[in-house]
């Protein structure tokens, strides 16, 4: 049996803090599988993607890291600025999950897929947070969404940032 390690006090997690809880809460995803209980595996899958689109969040200063629309946005922004889908199909699998907690509409393959996908994402997630963010161009989509977890409320479209929009620099 593994030990889990301790959960920070609350309000004090770092982001660290946050890839451990992510990584303790997809093991326990399967688990619960395994067990039967689909209602508790969804949401599991649900807190550890949030856990780690999070941890992104605070790393960069976002800001409303608190809502769950500001867990998607951060989850569009990771997607534009990595060019990669798997983010958002991700987002959407483990949104359904967290909404299959409150519906119980989910059968278990559906839940083992996707867990499947979320965990297939996470280890790049955790990955991305020891590289510098990407340089990002504003467009058309992205100028309400950037603004929004960057409280930049003077950012333009066509505005170029080398190291991502944050608020770190």
């Amino acid at each position: 049996m593994t030990t889990t390690p301790a959960l920070p006090e609350p309000g004090s997690a770092t982001v660290e803090d946050r890839v451990q809880i992510s990584r303790r809460l997809i093991q326990q995803a399967r688990e619960e599988l395994e067990r039967g209980d689909r209602l508790q595996a969804t949401e599991k899958v649900w807190g550890a993607l949030a856990q780690m689109l999070k941890a992104h969040g605070q790393q960069r200063g976002w800001l409303n890291m608190g809502s769950h629309r500001t867990v998607g946005r951060i989850a569009q922004q990771l997607a534009a600025e990595y060019n990669d889908l798997n983010i958002i199909n991700a987002y959407v699998g483990a949104d359904n999950g967290h909404r299959n907690f409150y519906d119980n509409e989910m059968s278990p393959p559906e839940i083992e897929d996707i867990t499947t996908v979320v965990a297939r994402v996470l280890p790049e997630l955790e990955s991305a947070l020891s590289e510098p963010p990407r340089a990002f161009t504003i467009r058309d989509g992205d100028l309400w969404r950037v603004r929004t977890l960057t409280g930049k409320q003077y950012l333009q479209v066509g505005d170029v940032s080398p190291t991502g929009f944050s608020n770190t620099h």
